[in-house]
């Protein structure tokens, strides 16, 4: 028997989420770089995995890579050669 959890994710679609959607992009094209599907059935089977195995933190890992506050910090600091 499915908890009330579980039922909201079997009920996601993305075009509600923009979001999550983007998320799920960036996580993917991190992930599987070149092989990438970002097409909706196949982010939608990434989220459930991600629920499922309990790594959706791997989203937020993945917002913070891509953040522009940080890519604009880090592009502040020269890289240093030793």
């Amino acid at each position: 028997m499915k908890n009330y959890n579980e039922e909201t994710m079997d009920e996601i679609e993305l075009i509600y989420t923009p979001l999550t959607r983007q998320l799920l992009i960036n996580y993917v094209t991190t992930k599987h770089e070149e092989s990438a599907d970002t097409s909706e059935d196949s982010l939608i089977q990434e989220l459930m995995w991600l629920y499922k195995n309990n790594q959706l933190s791997e989203l937020i890992v993945c917002e913070h890579i891509y953040s522009n506050e940080r890519l604009i910090n880090a592009a502040q600091y020269p890289p240093t050669f030793t």
